[in-house]
């Protein structure tokens, strides 16, 4: 924050850590896609509630670690916690088609199913927003995540999602968070082969 003071302190991840990570995610992600949909959105809704219900503790955390005026960091989780009501929906938005072809004997058919393990790279200035507005969607619709929240914001951006993901009920794997320099594992983090799609907000 603008003090410089302490407020606390997290690992700086290694490439190892990326790996198991990536591993963890790749098993749990196989279990996570045969979830009811109901099942998962209301883990999703769980999260939200979790949200409203700790407003002040979580503006206060947020105005803290990225040093955000409060009526901004209250703003932010107030529109996540909106999103988060529309994303518990989604599992239940995997609709797919089934037409005829202009082919004789061949049929069209369109199915949506998770891509398996989503990368998630997040920056500093709305850091809890901007995560979850990635992590959310993708968890909610049977994939596995791996974040690397910034360097600047690894609490807000990365271990509280967690960490409200983990009191919401979600299994063991399905998020998985890297903290550390994006010089050292950032590369890692964005090309590993377990990786079937990245979201990345930044420049």
């Amino acid at each position: 924050p603008a003090t410089r003071e302490v407020v606390s302190e997290v690992p700086a991840g290694t490439e190892a850590d990326v790996d198991a990570a990536y591993e963890t995610a790749a098993r749990a992600q196989e279990a996570w896609q045969d979830v009811l949909p109901q099942e998962r959105g209301d883990i999703v809704r769980e999260v939200q509630h979790l949200i409203e219900t700790h407003h002040e503790e979580l503006t206060e955390l947020l105005a803290i670690e990225s040093c955000s005026a409060r009526p901004k960091a209250s703003r932010e989780f107030t529109s996540t916690g909106e999103m988060m009501h529309d994303v518990a929906t989604y599992p239940f938005r995997m609709t797919g088609s089934h037409s005829q072809s202009k082919v004789a004997g061949k049929e069209n058919i369109v199915k949506r199913e998770p891509v398996g393990v989503v990368s998630v790279i997040s920056p500093w200035n709305f850091p809890f927003q901007l995560s979850l507005r990635a992590v959310a969607p993708a968890i909610a619709l049977g994939n596995s995540v791996v974040l690397k929240p910034a360097t600047e914001t690894p609490i807000t951006g990365g271990l509280l999602i967690a960490r409200l993901f983990e009191a919401a009920g979600l299994p063991e794997g399905v998020l998985n968070v890297v903290t550390g320099h994006g010089s050292e594992i950032g590369d890692r983090v964005a090309s590993h082969p377990e990786m079937s799609a990245v979201a990345f907000t930044g420049s």
